[in-house]
């Protein structure tokens, strides 16, 4: 019991801080001019540290992706490493894809920023 509220404390603290990042980094790309490009940066920032993956215990516990990865890397660990690296993967195809359809409709409904 004690155990699963520290864990979900750890959790809380954690996406509390992610969000402090994620609103530093929204302010620190303001600057650059293509929108577009602004865009992809900050939405390849927020998968970054919101992808969780299981990290193989007895019971499912979930980390973030690139702190595993790094993480079991440095100590050897390919298996949790690479894991880790398939999903960080999987969750910017899905991104890409996702703005790829974006871009698709927008051309299709002549929806073009002004």
């Amino acid at each position: 019991m004690i155990v699963s509220q520290s864990y979900l404390m750890a959790w809380g603290v954690y996406l509390l801080s992610a969000i402090g990042l994620i609103i530093v980094f929204w302010r620190m790309t303001r600057p650059i001019p293509y929108k577009d490009l602004t865009k992809i940066f900050r939405l390849a920032f927020i998968v970054l540290l919101l992808t969780p993956v299981d990290i193989g215990l007895d019971e499912k516990w979930f980390a973030p992706a690139y702190l595993v990865g790094g993480y079991e890397w440095v100590i050897g660990n390919s298996h949790l490493a690479i894991k880790a690296g398939i999903h960080l993967l999987g969750a910017l195809t899905l991104l890409t894809a996702l703005l790829t359809l974006e871009y698709v409709i927008k051309k299709l409904l002549h929806l073009q920023d002004a």
